[in-house]
């Protein structure tokens, strides 16, 4: 019996095929002219690529080398079979050819599940595959797709047990937006889970897609044992926040984008991710000693263990009024907590008072309670509050050192702590753009030098902006300072220290780790040029001017907006003392910067 397979693809398919386009199909499968390109997928606590999904595509240049009409039209023709097969014969063979070490690094290859169940499907011919070419089956993942919809699921199941006994891994690509994705990962108990791009696409803006991926991880971390992969990865908030929810792996085009090689990522990405922060612990790092949630923590609360009875937790919460939740706490490490409220609300319940009175708080204690770090800085931990169940929106939370009990700390105690912050923050940011303003960037800089750590000011400056703001008028003018202010924090965050400030006007600091200094300091120019072209009328790209009157009030042609970037580099043992000292060695810089026609960045290169 062979299980019957529904698909249900992007676009509606078509009743008949264009001749050329089924010739051209037969030709491809003739002379397997199917190409295969390498996406890695990292590690978000490493930052190191622990496998690379293989993406088969047809020609270049043609309809084909699109995968989506690629196995619609294959699908027509009944040839998915024949085409899965082949995408996986070149996927293997491609990476041979590429030196892929699997022992150290995992192959994702893509199946499709008609042709797991198809009737020309031979088994163990996969197994075959790899074998000759010498790779460990243990690191091969195969790659199934939930947008199938399958009727005879029996028969399907029993495939994926077949290839999981064979050694192999299943990954289930795209889970969250089908309507079968609960059933399958707890059908198949798959090793990997791929979360589709749709949740990870602006993640760090929703908060209901943070919860939801929170409830993912947890399901699969604790019921399945799964690692789970976060598709579609194309900013650093997106990054930030998968790997803050606790996302094993991620991929997308900002670790790495498809090739025909096995790409490494990039440096600088790499460095965020082995000492990634929060935004806010970048940028509010002035006030870092004011924001550990250790500041906030109560140490007196009594404690409870897990034996004790019922009857006596009651009466210390009839002792003392203020007393929120008491926790549970057996040798040194949290084992449940019990609100007042909840507890009270047992107790007056029929029967709850002789139910319960007598029996150890074990009995009643919640065991799904949050915990952080002393040293976690409080708007981290808000976050986490907020990702809890509703119903245990202000339950206290227990906070831990060394991974032993400390204390406890309540959700009014960080939204007071938070509001202060917040206020103090605001008080020395930037009006338009909210970056710290010069307090906050002297402060921090000094801190660097205070603390004898290398690191690079980059120093950035639009010219031709006072032209700009003249001819277009000054709310133009501001939505220029705005898009520059969100272009240099999107790329400029990604260094491993990545604090960026105001100074004023149309002049920002960004500082970095000198080694950063040369691939940021280009795509940063790179973009910024891409948007300034984008700002201007059609007819003033055209002529590569703007003409407007100088301060003589005399007609003046002004060249397009450029970005000048002047980079002075700090060492341990730096020459530097303060802030003011830097700010003058940026200022000759800049000034040389500014003479030299488009956007460039120099470096002063002197050593004392």
């Amino acid at each position: 019996m062979v299980a019957e397979i529904i698909f249900a693809p992007a676009k509606n398919q078509k009743s008949d095929i264009n001749k050329e386009f089924v010739e051209e199909f037969i030709n491809i499968l003739a002379h397997e002219l199917i190409f295969t390109k390498f996406q890695p997928i990292v590690c978000l606590v490493t930052g190191d690529v622990v496998a690379y999904e293989a993406l088969s595509r047809g020609p270049e240049g043609s309809i084909f080398e699109n995968p989506v009409t690629l196995f619609e039209i294959a699908d027509e023709l009944n040839f998915i079979e024949d085409l899965d097969m082949l995408c996986r014969k070149k996927a293997i063979s491609n990476a041979k050819k590429l030196a892929l070490d699997t022992k150290a690094t995992k192959l994702f290859i893509n199946i499709d599940a008609a042709s797991m169940v198809g009737t020309r499907h031979n088994k163990g011919e996969t197994k075959s595959l790899i074998e000759e070419f010498g790779f460990e089956i243990k690191n091969i993942a195969l790659e199934v797709t939930e947008r199938a919809f399958i009727k005879n699921q029996g028969l399907f199941y029993s495939v994926l047990e077949h290839y999981q006994s064979q050694g192999f891994s299943i990954a289930i690509d795209d889970f969250g937006s089908g309507s079968a994705g609960i059933k399958l990962i707890s059908e198949t108990s798959p090793q990997i889970v791929k979360i589709d791009k749709f949740l990870t696409e602006n993640v760090d803006k929703s908060t209901k897609k943070q919860g939801i991926l929170k409830m993912i991880v947890e399901m699969c971390h604790k019921l399945f044992s799964s690692k789970v992969v976060a598709e579609g990865i194309e900013t650093a908030e997106e990054l930030i926040t998968v790997k803050e929810l606790g996302i094993d792996w991620g991929q997308g085009y900002l670790l790495g984008k498809p090739s025909t090689t096995l790409e490494s990522i990039p440096v600088f990405v790499r460095n965020r991710i082995t000492s990634l922060h929060s935004i806010a612990e970048t940028n509010e790092e002035n006030f870092s000693a004011e924001t550990k949630v250790g500041d906030i923590t109560s140490l007196n609360v009594p404690v409870v263990h897990s034996s004790t009875t019922v009857g006596t937790l009651m009466e210390m919460f009839n002792k003392n009024r203020d007393l929120l939740g008491v926790p549970v706490v057996n040798v040194g490490v949290p084992a449940g907590l019990v609100m007042k409220t909840e507890l009270f609300a047992k107790l007056g319940k029929q029967f709850g008072f002789d139910l319960f009175y007598r029996r150890p708080v074990s009995y009643v204690m919640n065991e799904n309670f949050l915990t952080v770090d002393v040293n976690q800085c409080v708007d981290f931990v808000a976050r986490q509050v907020l990702l809890r169940d509703f119903s245990r929106l202000y339950d206290v939370f227990i906070v831990l050192k060394d991974g032993k009990y400390y204390g406890i700390s309540t959700v009014h105690s960080l939204l007071e702590r938070m509001t202060a912050l917040k206020i103090k923050y605001a008080s020395q940011s930037n009006p338009l753009t909210g970056l710290p303003g010069n307090i906050s960037i002297k402060t921090f800089v000094e801190k660097q030098i205070k603390n004898g750590l290398d690191f690079a000011c980059v120093y950035c400056d639009i010219d031709h902006f006072k032209s700009y703001n003249d001819y277009y008028g000054f709310c133009r003018g501001d939505e220029v300072i705005k898009r520059t202010a969100c272009l240099i924090t999107e790329v400029f965050k990604l260094s491993r220290i990545g604090y960026i400030g105001h100074i004023g006007g149309d002049d920002f600091i960004a500082v970095i780790h000198p080694e950063e200094i040369h691939e940021l300091c280009t795509r940063f120019i790179k973009e910024f040029d891409d948007m300034a072209s984008s700002l201007y009328a059609d007819s003033d790209i055209k002529n590569g001017y703007i003409e407007t009157l100088d301060r003589k009030n005399e007609k003046c042609r002004y060249p397009l907006m450029s970005i000048s970037l002047a980079v002075v580099v700090s060492h341990g043992n730096s020459r530097f003392h303060s802030f003011l000292e830097i700010s003058k060695v940026t200022a000759e810089i800049k000034k040389k910067a500014k003479t030299i026609k488009g956007s460039i960045f120099l470096i002063d290169q002197r050593k004392d």
